[in-house]
Parts: C-alpha cells; structure tokens; sequence
C-alpha cells in the first residue's frame, strides 16, 4: 500500500483529509476459511482537493488485490438492477447508436448491460479484468476481453474492431488510480461523434444521505459533476448531458463526447452544478461535518443494537456487500452481534466477512432471526419482497440509512 502525493483528477497536492474510518481489511476480500484472521488491513483516510472539489481516498492498494478474482457479480442484486441495465441498454442503441453500431463497454462484469445490448442487435464487446467474473459472462456468449482498460488496451482493440460509437462505464470510474489512462483508451478509440456514458455513485447522495458505507478502498473516488467536468475538459471532452437516478443509493449517468461532438449541453449539467455549489460540496468545511455526522451515526447504530441483545434477540446480517463490510468494520461489530449473514451471491457462499469473521450462507427458506440487520439497504424493496415469509412471520429488518430504522 501506498498514499496518494497527488489528486487522481488534477495532479494538485493541495488536498486536506477530512475522514478517518480506521484500519479496516479490503471490503471485498470475503475469507475462505483458511484464511480467516490472515487478512490484510491498511488505513482508510478520506480527502478533499482543493483546487478541484473532488473527494478520494488516500491509499492506494494495487489493482490486483481486487479484480483479478472479483466476488461480486452485478447480474444476483436484484429486479430492480436488472430493468435499470434494460432500460439503459434501450436508451443507449435508441439515443445514440445506428443499425449494427458497435459498443464496447469497461468493467462490464457478468453482462449485466452488455447482455441487453447485444439482444438489440448490437455489436458488443466487454472488458473486464476479473477472471471469474469474465468466465461467467462468455458463458452468456458474451465477447469479453480479460484485462484492464486503458490506452495500451485500445490499441489492441483497435486492430481487430473498428472505431466505437459508445463506449460505458458503470461503477467504474470510483475504482481507478490512474483515470488518465482510462480516459486516454477513451479518446483514441471513441470515434469522432461518439459518446462515452458512465455512471458513478453520486457524491449528493453520499453527502446528504450520510452513506459513509460506500467508503472503501477499492472506491477510489466519490465524484460529483463540478469535478468531473473540471477532469473532461482536460482531455477536450465536455459533459452534455447528466441523470440523478436512484439506483445502487443513488447514482449520476454522466453522458459526455468531444468538445467538437454535435451534441448540445443540457441544461441538466448546469443545473446539478448549481445544486452541489449551493450545498458547497466546492467547500472543505461542508466534508468535515460530513465526517462529525458519521461518528454520530455509528454511536446511534451501536447503542441500537445494543439494546435489542440486551432483550434477547437474535440478529443476522444480509447482504454482504463491499458496503456492508465497511459498515461492520467501522462499528466492530462481529459474531457476539450478528450470528451469520445471507447473501444472494455463489461467490460468497461459504466464505466469512473480512475483519469481523461472520460466516455467509445462502438464502435460507426459513430464517431463524429475530431481525436482519439490512446490509446490503440500497436493494430495501427488492429483499424485503423476496424475503416477505420471514416479515409474515414476525421478523424487522433494521435499515442503517439515512438513519437507523425498522421495516415493514
């Protein structure tokens, strides 16, 4: 592990740390059971540049420790991430791409867009560097090349397929130290009038909503549109347009083309960039009490639980996301508080919680728990439909954001 010297946007040094979370394992790195109590951990440090607003973290882990063997796949979260990547697929070929038009979209992970894509008779083509993830999606039929994206990677790409009309990336732009070269691959293989769509977690929603739980390290970045668009430039890109969903606890799809591209701005980006200017997610004060609200919530959480051991529940975890092993981390709460966790992906079955040791199992068809403590809250409605037996049957689920609540 190292530590930034510079802004990953800007080059600036003129950058200050405002949150602390501790010393805390890799959120994804689920423990086979022989490597329980032999993981790694490294500090956790959260800062804001000055000079170009942007929100990162500090260390810097190597790419390999996360994506070469990947624990999670985009295709188990849920019914409401699949018909976001149907509708996405459907907006892309209809807004922007002619018959036949060729896409290649950068961390495509299972397919979960790529699939749709290709089923409106487009031509696609995937990369990914996580190995099992890759393999997953070729046996979709996907095309998929194993690797990491960047300038090197387009020149190859370049040698057997033609230009792109769109390039996509989803969820990845929060988890690259060099976005220079990302950027780079873009720009030379992205043909003149084409576009290239991202979506990214929103830094709004991060802030307003205290959702400190999309802290780790392999997000790198917590992005907002004033930075962004302060990135782009660099490379002679603009920003055209941008959309707030709701999605993964809210996300902006940033839809952005050469300078010269015949693609007006909307008066969305101006007006986002209004909004975070009058929230003053341009101010460094604004982030450290951000980071005063984080160590309340965790006070609030832990004396909640607390109190429902004291009377004698049982409580379980699901969803062990990257998400929820930060939160677990962060309130050092392991197998004295929660008993186990469930979770919908294969990939984790068996495997135990960095840091806290909880074992994850599959879904069960009975729930033995007096509450579930709903780590993976961003798919609320989703789990608490499929799990509407263990609600029928007396069971809460105690969601941690905005602030601690119960449901139904």
């Amino acid at each position: 592990m190292t530590q930034i010297q510079n802004c990953r946007l800007c080059d600036s040094k003129n950058f200050e740390i405002f949150l602390r979370l501790g010393t805390m394992p890799l959120a994804g790195d689920f423990l086979k059971p022989e490597d329980v109590g032999k993981e790694k951990s490294y500090p956790l440090d959260v800062c804001f540049c000055k000079d170009c607003t942007s929100v990162q973290v500090v260390e810097m882990v190597p790419r390999d420790t996360f994506f070469r063997d990947y624990r999670y796949l985009s295709s188990v979260t849920g019914n409401s991430v699949l018909e976001h990547f149907k509708t996405y697929a459907s907006e892309i070929k209809d807004r922007f791409l002619p018959e036949n038009g060729f896409v290649v979209e950068v961390a495509c992970n299972d397919g979960i867009l790529l699939g749709p894509l290709k089923n409106l008779g487009l031509k696609v083509l995937g990369v990914d560097p996580a190995k099992n993830v890759v393999k997953v999606a070729r046996e979709k039929g996907l095309d998929v090349i194993d690797d990491y994206f960047g300038l090197d990677l387009s020149k190859h790409i370049l040698k057997k397929y033609e230009k792109a009309d769109v390039i996509v990336g989803n969820a990845v732009f929060a988890h690259v130290d060099n976005l220079d070269d990302i950027l780079q691959g873009v720009k030379n293989l992205l043909n003149d009038n084409g576009v290239f769509v991202f979506e990214v977690n929103y830094l709004g929603d991060m802030i307003d909503e205290l959702q400190y739980d999309v802290i780790y390290h392999e997000h790198t970045m917590y992005h907002s549109v004033l930075a962004l668009q302060k990135f782009l430039k660099r490379f002679e890109m603009k920003i055209f347009d941008v959309k707030h969903l709701g999605i993964r606890g809210g996300t902006i799809r940033i839809y952005s083309s050469f300078n010269n591209a015949n693609h007006e701005i909307s008066e969305n980006v101006q007006s986002l960039i209004n909004s975070e200017l009058n929230k003053g997610y341009d101010k460094f004060e604004t982030f450290k009490e951000f980071a005063c609200r984080c160590e309340e919530h965790k006070k609030n959480m832990l004396n909640l639980l607390d109190d429902l051991k004291k009377d004698g529940k049982k409580i379980i975890g699901y969803g062990m996301s990257g998400r929820g092993n930060t939160m677990l981390n962060y309130w050092k709460v392991g197998t004295d508080v929660i008993d186990y966790g469930i979770d919908a992906s294969p990939e984790r079955y068996g495997r135990f919680v960095p840091g806290m040791h909880i074992p994850i199992k599959p879904p069960q068809h009975k729930i033995d728990a007096d509450y579930i403590l709903l780590l993976a809250w961003i798919f609320a409605e989703d789990i608490i439909e499929k799990e509407s037996n263990f609600v029928e049957n007396g069971g809460k689920f105690l969601i941690p954001f905005p602030e601690p609540h119960f449901a139904p």
